[in-house]
């Protein structure tokens, strides 16, 4: 499966979700599948997507979607560990696993070389898991975490889009407009 292919799936069914999005590619991708007020592209921040989601999810009950990657989530597992001591009903990461380190080169990750984000999710308490290969298998897995507490962990076995022309994000606004969809933020011990 693509990556674009399942982005723009995503970008579907999301609904009225955030939709958070790793560097580079994801984003761009993300944007080519359709500006929404509700996306969050996070540029230049390699290992932090599922962090950003994490404490999105924590500040709101509106569903949280991750799009991450395989490198950033191997740079970050913490934030694994994170998402299962927490456990937010309202988050689910989707990892795009390409086996690659794509912004550095395309040299082999770890998941290339037997790392299984799914059981690392799994040992970290996280019981909503699931890994796919295609299309369809993701629209279902989506589809179900958007109807059931989470968190969910899915990872999706992809294959490089190709080429993508760069999205004229401009952060600052991004911020501003993604801030301003938001309704009342769930207050602290609430």
């Amino acid at each position: 499966m693509r990556r674009f292919d399942g982005t723009q799936l995503i970008s579907r069914i999301a609904g009225n979700a955030a939709i958070v999005s790793n560097l580079g590619p994801s984003s761009d991708e993300l944007w080519h599948s359709g500006l929404r007020d509700r996306n969050f592209y996070t540029y230049g921040n390699m290992g932090l997507c599922s962090s950003i989601a994490l404490g999105m999810a924590m500040a709101t009950d509106e569903q949280v979607i991750s799009l991450d990657g395989d490198g950033s989530m191997l740079m970050n597992l913490g934030t694994i560990a994170s998402i299962g001591r927490e456990k937010p009903k309202n988050l689910t990461v989707v990892v795009w696993d390409n086996e690659k380190w794509g912004q550095t080169g395309g040299q082999t990750s770890h998941t290339g070389m037997g790392t299984d984000l799914e059981q690392v999710a799994k040992s970290c308490g996280i019981t909503r898991t699931k890994t796919v290969t295609d299309l369809e298998d993701l629209e279902a897995a989506v589809s179900e975490a958007m109807k059931t507490d989470g968190p969910n962990f899915i990872v999706a076995k992809i294959e490089e889009s190709g080429y993508m022309p760069v999205a004229p994000v401009e952060p600052e606004f991004t911020l501003y407009r993604f801030r301003n969809t938001f309704v009342e933020p769930r207050q602290p011990g609430s």
